[in-house]
C-alpha cells in the first residue's frame, strides 16, 4: 500500500450529534483515536456523544465514540495541554495506524496537515515550525508558508506531518487558531499511554528523573536553565558536577528533565525560588553515559539525532563513570567538542571532576580553532580545515546551482589557495618557520572572506533547494487531493498539472514560474471539487 493511501487511512473527522464537523483526528488503531480537547468540546464535551467519519475509507460507516477515562487534558488557556483519546464503539479493522514519532524540532521545519475548513471538503496547508509563545510554553507555533491554504477552524485535532519523513511529529491545537502544534513528546508527557503507538528513542534517557541524592543545589538548576535559554551556537560547557549524588551532580540533571518536552511533565508544581524554567525542548539528546561504552554512546547520538548533531542541543553526563571514558572523550566527544562553533553545536558535558583527563582533552579541542600568533602549526591546520570546507562548498554549487535558474555563481577559488597552503606546509616541513611567519597572515586573509562569501552562497542554495521542496510538497498533496476525488486523468486537470511537474522535476527550476504553476493547478482542483460540490 502506498504512503499517501496509508496516509488516507488514518484521516477522520470529528462530529457532534448533530452530525456538525467540530474539527479533525488521527486514527491509532481499530480502537482509538487521538484529536484535541477542544474539538471535543466544540462537540458538547467529553461525556457528549461523538462521532467518527472515516474520510480516507470510502466504505466504512461513521463510528460512535466516547473520551478515554483519565484521557482528557485540556487547555489551560496558556499554551499548554489539549489533548483527547477517544475509544471506538466498534472496532474499524481497515484503517492504517499514524506513524507517531518523537524526534528533535527545529525552527523553520517544513511540516504539513490536512484539515477540513468550514465549507471544505478538506484540504492539505504547509507550514513552517517556530517557536513557543513563551518560556514554560508547551505549544510550538505554525507559520504557514507563503501561498499556503489558511490555518484556522476545521484543522484542530489534525495531525501535524514532518515533511521529510512523513512521520507525525504533533497535531493542531488551539481553538479557533489553528496556529500551534503540541508535539508527540509533549503529548508523551500528558498521556503516557500514547507511547505503545509511538516510535523514536527519547530525547532524555530515563535515568536523568531518578533521584540521584538528598540535596539538589537550587542555584545551579538556575544556571543549568540559564544555560538552556540563553546558550549560543557553537558553546562547548564544562561542567564539574562532583561524585554522583552531589548537590550539583542532581541539579545537573534536574535542569535537563525540566527542559525535555516529555520529562518535564512529570516534574511536580515547583516553588518560586527555582526561577523561570528553560524553554520546553531546549535539549535535544541528553546521555547518560554511565557503564556505557564508546561504540554506545555514538549510537545513542546516531539513533537520536537521525539527521547529524548540526544545530542541535547535546549532553553527556558522568562521562567519568562510562566503560571507555578515555575512548569516549577521544573518540566522540573531542571532535564534537572541536567542531561545535562549525556546525552551531550546543555541548553539554559532565565531568565528575576538574582534574579528569577528559576535562583538559575537551578543552584543548575548543581551542584548536583558536591557536596562537606563534603557533604556525595550529594556524596550518585551521587553513587547511577552511579551504577543504570552501572546496565542499563549491563541489555543492556545482551540483546544486545548475538545477536553478538565475544563479549568480561563485568564482573558484579553493584549487588556488589550497596551491598556496601547499606551499607553506612545504616550507613548514623544511624547517623555514621565517618564510611561514612572513606569508601565513597574508594567505589567512585571503581565505577568510572567501570561506564567508562560500557559506553566504551556500545558504542561497539551500533557501532555493528548500523553497522548491515545499512546492513539491504543495504540489503533491493537491494532486492526492485530486486523487482522492477522481480527477486525474481529467484532460482540464492535467493541462495545469503537467507543467507544474515539468518546471518542478524536469531541467533547471524557475522558481517564480514554478510558483505560479503550482497555484494555477491547485486553483483547478478546487475549482472542480466545488463545481461537483
Amino acid at each position: 500500500m502506498g504512503f499517501e493511501r496509508e496516509r488516507r487511512r488514518w484521516r477522520v473527522r470529528v462530529h457532534d450529534e448533530l452530525g456538525r464537523v467540530c474539527g479533525a483526528g488521527t486514527v491509532l488503531d481499530e480502537y482509538h483515536v487521538l484529536t484535541s480537547a477542544h474539538v471535543v468540546e466544540t462537540a458538547g464535551g467529553p461525556r457528549s456523544a461523538l462521532s467518527v467519519d472515516f474520510v480516507g475509507l470510502a466504505e466504512a460507516l461513521p463510528g460512535a465514540a466516547t473520551v478515554v477515562e483519565g484521557c482528557w487534558v485540556p487547555s489551560d488557556g496558556g499554551g499548554h495541554g489539549d489533548l483527547a483519546l477517544l475509544r471506538l464503539e466498534r472496532p474499524e479493522s481497515r484503517v492504517f495506524r499514524a506513524p507517531l514519532h518523537r524526534m528533535p524540532l527545529g525552527d523553520h521545519q517544513l511540516v504539513r496537515a490536512f484539515g477540513f475548513p468550514p465549507g471544505s471538503v478538506g484540504r492539505w496547508t504547509h507550514a513552517r515550525l517556530g517557536g513557543p509563545e513563551q518560556t514554560g510554553g508547551e505549544w510550538v507555533r505554525l507559520f504557514r508558508t507563503a501561498e499556503a491554504e489558511p490555518l484556522g477552524p476545521g484543522f484542530g485535532g489534525t495531525a501535524v506531518i514532518d515533511e521529510a519523513t512523513g512521520h507525525v511529529v504533533g497535531m493542531v491545537v488551539g481553538k479557533d487558531t489553528g496556529t500551534w502544534m503540541v508535539p508527540v513528546e509533549t503529548m508523551l508527557g500528558h498521556l503516557p499511554q500514547l507511547s505503545i503507538w509511538t516510535s523514536g528513542s527519547p530525547a532524555v534517557d530515563a535515568s536523568f528523573s531518578r533521584p540521584v541524592g538528598e540535596a539538589v543545589d537550587v542555584s545551579f538548576v538556575q544556571r543549568v536553565a540559564d544555560w538552556f535559554a540563553k546558550a549560543e551556537p557553537g558553546t562547548v560547557w564544562v561542567v564539574d558536577t562532583g561524585e554522583a549524588g552531589s548537590p550539583v551532580a542532581a541539579a545537573l540533571r534536574f535542569g535537563i528533565v525540566l527542559a525535555d518536552r516529555e520529562r518535564s511533565l512529570g516534574v511536580p508544581g515547583l516553588p518560586p525560588a527555582f526561577g523561570p524554567m528553560p524553554p520546553a525542548g531546549s535539549v535535544d539528546l541528553a546521555v547518560d553515559a554511565t557503564g556505557r561504552t564508546a561504540d554506545v554512546v555514538r549510537h545513542r547520538i546516531a539513533d537520536r539525532l537521525t539527521t547529524g548533531v548540526a544545530g542541535r542541543t547535546l549532553v553527556v553526563d558522568a562521562i567519568d563513570d562510562s566503560a571507555e571514558p578515555d575512548r569516549l572523550v577521544g573518540e566522540v566527544l573531542a571532535p564534537l567538542a572541536g567542531r561545535a562553533a562549525e556546525l552551531g553545536l550546543r555541548l553539554l558535558l559532565g565531568f565528575r571532576e576538574e582534574s579528569s583527563p577528559g576535562v583538559a582533552a575537551v578543552r584543548a579541542s575548543t581551542g584548536q580553532a583558536r591557536p596562537a600568533p606563534d603557533d604556525l602549526a595550529g594556524r596550518l591546520e585551521v587553513l587547511t580545515q577552511a579551504v577543504a570546507e570552501l572546496a565542499e562548498i563549491e563541489a555543492y554549487q556545482l551540483r546544486v546551482a545548475t538545477r536553478f535558474t538565475g544563479v549568480a555563481m561563485l568564482p573558484a577559488r579553493a584549487q588556488r589557495l589550497r596551491g598556496a597552503l601547499k606551499q607553506l606546509r612545504s616550507a613548514e616541513v623544511d624547517g623555514d618557520a621565517e618564510w611561514v611567519e612572513r606569508h601565513i597572515d597574508s594567505h589567512e586573509h585571503a581565505v577568510a572572506p572567501a570561506v564567508e562569501d562560500g557559506r553566504r552562497q551556500r545558504a542561497v542554495l539551500d533557501g532555493l533547494v528548500a523553497r522548491r521542496e515545499e512546492l513539491r510538497a504543495r504540489l503533491a498533496g493537491d494532486h492526492e487531493l485530486a486523487r482522492e476525488y477522481g480527477l486525474v486523468g481529467d484532460p482540464e486537470i492535467e493541462q495545469a498539472y503537467i507543467p507544474a511537474k515539468r518546471l518542478l522535476i524536469d531541467g533547471p527550476c524557475e522558481l517564480t514560474a514554478a510558483a505560479t504553476a503550482v497555484d494555477t493547478y491547485a486553483a483547478a482542483v478546487r475549482a472542480r471539487i466545488e463545481d461537483r460540490g
